[in-house]
């Protein structure tokens, strides 16, 4: 055999192991571990403050009833999106140990989930959120998004999430945007790039929850974190349960 295919094959097979090396480090390395801020300061930048509007520290927000999901698919492949939101559905209740739920009467329903196509979100906020106001660059741009309504007590009552289907298909963004969206309408409200490895990172490429995110949002679900909990008051109960791990 030539002694050069023999040190061409040779590298190769050196390279093969240390890509599999390096896959496995960030891979467990990123899900064990944050790259970006601990999970303190992720509860606080993430639970307690705003994507969009006010800037400044907000009281916790959960759902206290059972959240009872719409799935109202008017564009694209309808048996594809039932199938993603009922699997990041089951992660969520999971997690939260919330109850999370499939409704198919949109009348009994507290969160509609639509998916439209992108030439039709002006009618759609009308219709869905007309006490909303969304500039045309919004609307020109965001990949997917999500609101919701809390009472006084800061109990979130209702919420909307809306996924222009070829939008996100075109981003490679349609498995990702259902995640993000139900999962920051559950209360995770803000976005911040300090937070990472997390599908709350714009910068991040995850599809699915990090077990960063997955400890964010058993904290915010603990028994003892109430909704309309100040900052102050909130902020020492989240560090005793990262402290115990009783998340």
């Amino acid at each position: 055999m030539d002694s050069s295919l023999e040190v061409d094959q040779g590298y190769k097979r050196w390279l093969r192991s240390l890509l599999v090396v390096v896959a496995s480090f960030v891979c467990c390395a990123g899900f064990e571990e944050p790259f970006g801020v601990d999970l303190e300061r992720s509860f606080e930048l993430i639970a307690l403050q705003n994507e969009y509007g006010p800037k400044h520290w907000m009281p916790v927000r959960k759902w206290v009833k059972p959240v009872a999901i719409f799935l109202d698919s008017r564009a694209g492949l309808k048996d594809v999106q039932l199938q993603l939101t009922q699997e990041h559905i089951a992660n969520l209740s999971r997690i939260t140990g919330h109850r999370i739920y499939l409704e198919h009467q949109k009348k009994n329903a507290n969160l509609i989930l639509v998916f439209e196509r992108e030439s039709l979100l002006q009618p759609l906020v009308k219709e869905l959120l007309p006490d909303q106001t969304f500039t045309d660059e919004f609307l020109n741009t965001i990949v997917c998004f999500g609101n919701f309504n809390a009472n006084r007590d800061y109990e979130i009552t209702k919420a909307v999430v809306v996924i222009p289907t070829d939008r996100a298909r075109a981003y490679g963004k349609l498995p990702a945007c259902i995640v993000e969206e139900l999962t920051q309408v559950m209360g995770l409200v803000n976005d911040s790039v300090e937070v990472y490895p997390s599908i709350f990172n714009d910068k991040s490429i995850d599809d699915e929850l990090s077990q960063h995110d997955i400890r964010l949002l058993k904290i915010l679900y603990n028994q003892n974190i109430k909704a309309g909990m100040q900052r102050a008051e909130v902020m020492p109960i989240v560090r005793e349960l990262i402290t115990k791990q009783a998340y």
